[in-house]
């Protein structure tokens, strides 16, 4: 093997490398989007269900008191 063949290897083996990790940093950042879209979701859904038992317990109240 000459010279020109062995830094083509090696050229084309640190461009495959590169890909690779590009492609597996992409993959973790996309899963770090979906946890944190799932997180505000949860979240959300957590306030509002506060939300409905407080409204809730306030018209429960309410209506005890009444009798």
């Amino acid at each position: 093997m000459s010279t020109k063949q062995i830094s083509r290897i090696v050229v084309l083996l640190a461009v495959v490398i590169s890909c690779v990790v590009l492609l597996v940093k992409l993959i973790q950042g996309t899963a770090g989007i979906v946890g944190s879209i799932f997180n505000t979701i949860l979240g959300i859904v957590v306030v509002l269900a506060l939300v409905i038992i407080v409204i809730w317990m306030f018209a429960y109240a309410k209506k005890m008191r009444k009798k």
